[in-house]
């Protein structure tokens, strides 16, 4: 049938981008970009996922992955402290296609073998976990696992006897047969990707592999207590020798920095802005698996501040205020944090440097 031009359709743009769309392109969604990591990135996931999402379920959780792991990838014990150990095994597969019966018969293989050899207990849970899910045929499978002991033993000699080790052929025995025949194939279990990425984007590790930055609120931080805490001790001590170098007399506490009213005033806000600093690090250590973003951050304010820490100042009280100052100012545009950071925490993190004595007020 010939075409004429009234059957064309006119050309249409697409949707217009934004400006984040022009710099970094369209979005990948999270299933797609799950299909572009490596085999050893997936496993990685995997074990961020077990260890972040399912943490409450195990004692300690282990990556195994390599050539010689026995059909291990990932090890998670329910209690590792006795001589029965209870475990769970998940093994990933990060295939382009979804898994088919063919594609776990050799894993299976090595599940009943080295379980016979009394190589490594029966996991209370085996887990196939697959970036692409299941086919059809291997989900009716899992759902009768009965059809795979008959499935396993017919696909032995073309799938499994020599493959399981690379030291010699693993024939079907008497024994062999009979153990899989019995073996129980209802603890194969299977969580769909869809699903999986929904359980990992709960970790803190999600950001790292997936993107979208940092979408939680930050929590309200406390406020000091009238107790100098352990904690504080080092930059309070180094606040109270600014104010006795500026006083030019000694101040040894609260009750006397009292008699000071504007420098008492100021001593508060040091420690509302410490406090909100050490919310800030508590935040970003619950939402990111790595201190990294956190010390990043302290470091950019100290190599911003150390210049005028270490100028010639009248005395450790006017440092004090310089040194703030300057953090206030400083332009950080590059961590991950950088929405969530103000004025107060920029003040904050140069009393955490005072706390361990990268930064100090008066000069000895």
């Amino acid at each position: 049938m010939e075409t004429t031009l009234s059957d064309l359709k006119p050309f249409k743009l697409p949707q217009k981008p934004d400006n984040y769309d022009i710099l970094f392109g369209l979005p990948i969604p999270p299933i797609d970009r799950l299909r572009t990591f490596s085999a050893d990135q997936f496993e990685d996931m995997i074990c961020e996922w077990v260890d972040g999402y399912l943490k409450k379920e195990y004692t300690s959780v282990y990556r195994s992955g390599s050539a010689g792991d026995k059909g291990r990838d990932i090890v998670a014990f329910v209690n590792d402290d006795s001589p029965n150990h209870v475990w769970d095994n998940y093994q990933c597969k990060h295939y382009d296609h979804p898994l088919y019966p063919s594609d776990v018969w050799l894993e299976l293989g090595k599940l009943c073998y080295y379980t016979f050899i009394k190589e490594y207990t029966i996991p209370r849970k085996y887990y196939l976990i697959s970036s692409c899910g299941l086919g059809t045929s291997l989900s009716e499978l899992i759902e009768y696992p009965t059809r795979l002991n008959a499935g396993l033993i017919s696909a032995w000699e073309d799938k499994c006897k020599r493959k399981i080790t690379n030291v010699n052929e693993v024939s079907l025995t008497n024994e062999l047969l009979e153990y899989i025949q019995k073996f129980d194939f209802s603890i194969i279990n299977h969580c769909p990707p869809q699903k999986l990425i929904e359980q990992y984007s709960s970790t803190p590790f999600y950001k790292y592999r997936f993107g979208g930055g940092l979408n939680k609120p930050r929590p309200q931080s406390e406020a000091p207590g009238p107790l100098i805490q352990p904690e504080e001790v080092r930059y309070v001590s180094q606040l109270f020798e600014a104010y006795s170098d500026h006083l030019g007399e000694k101040v040894a506490g609260i009750e006397e920095l009292k008699n000071y009213s504007s420098l008492h005033r100021h001593f508060n806000r040091q420690r509302e802005d410490y406090y909100k600093a050490e919310s800030l690090r508590r935040f970003a250590r619950d939402e990111l698996p790595y201190d990294e973003p956190f010390e990043k951050l302290q470091d950019e304010i100290y190599r911003g501040v150390i210049d005028t820490a270490e100028d010639t100042h009248a005395d450790g009280f006017v440092c004090v205020k310089e040194t703030i100052k300057e953090a206030r100012k400083l332009e950080i545009t590059s961590n991950v944090l950088i929405s969530y950071i103000d004025g107060s925490d920029r003040s904050g993190i140069c009393h955490q440097l005072a706390n361990k004595d990268s930064l100090n007020w008066v000069r000895k």
